[in-house]
């Protein structure tokens, strides 16, 4: 019988989150099409990203997309490639049975194995279920007490009959593009300083790679001012709910999803 899913309000606790990556870390990446665990596809993150979310196969495929998203991210220099190898991410891995794969990221730990499966693999599915929750809290559920009602399609920036049916919808979609616009802008930003700090501009000229690394922060940090303002002026006027296609997210949290979290 297919599992009824639901979209919950609030994320379930990280401890629930881990509980329900078990029987992904066993059969490994990518996420099943028999995997019907309601506490990871009903999260709001997977929710948003699904094609149709009544379609619990496109749920699967958003939620697969999310793991592997943060299996590339996570944030512990020393875990995240056993992590990628446990999950099946890491190349050679894809297919291999839970024990392989254990085996293998053990080494990558520098642990014995046994050690590895009761100490570190807890340690690591906790850590990616942490990220899992709070990249739930980005979202929003849909509820009724919204800003000026809204034509969307996806996440196409198509501009609809809906958008400019009064002057406050027009108003509120020239805001949202605005700050949407900033909020990608300070990612892109946010990312250049990044890669210049890896790889510099010119390696062969030391001033002008410290040249341009300086103008990309400058570049950044005007930026992050922007965003904090528009965020600020969006709240003032519509709340803290603000829509990008059929999501919606916490205007507060705007910053993170652009990857800043320093003064958050």
């Amino acid at each position: 019988m297919e599992t009824f899913l639901e979209t919950q309000i609030t994320p379930p606790s990280v401890e629930e989150i881990a509980k329900a990556l078990r029987p992904i870390v066993t059969s490994g990446l990518p996420v099943r099409p028999e995997y019907d665990n309601a506490v990871l596809l009903g999260l709001r993150g997977v929710v948003a990203r699904s094609i149709d979310p009544s379609d619990r196969l496109s749920r699967i495929k958003a939620l697969d997309g999310i793991l592997k998203s943060q299996l590339a991210f996570l944030p512990d220099d020393e875990l995240s490639e056993p992590a990628r190898v446990l999950f099946g991410l890491a190349p050679g891995t894809r297919g291999q049975i839970v024990t392989a794969r254990r085996q293998r990221a053990a080494r990558e730990a520098g642990y014995e194995a046994d050690h590895f499966r009761k100490h570190i693999e807890p340690k690591i599915v906790r850590l990616l279920a942490w990220q899992i929750h709070q990249d739930s809290q980005n979202y929003i559920p849909r509820s009724r007490t919204l800003p000026p009602p809204l034509e969307s399609s996806g996440d196409t920036p198509i501009i609809t009959v809906g958008d400019i049916s009064s002057k406050d919808a027009a108003e509120h979609q020239e805001a949202l593009s605005r700050l949407w616009a900033h909020v990608y802008a300070l990612r892109a930003n946010i990312l250049r300083v990044e890669r210049l700090k890896v790889w510099p501009h010119d390696p062969t000229e030391l001033a002008t790679s410290e040249r341009v690394l300086a103008e990309a922060i400058e570049a950044r940090d005007y930026e992050i001012a922007s965003v904090k303002v528009l965020i600020q002026r969006y709240i003032d006027n519509y709340g803290q709910y603000i829509a990008h296609g059929d999501a919606e997210f916490n205007a507060e949290a705007l910053l993170r999803l652009a990857g800043w979290e320093q003064d958050i």
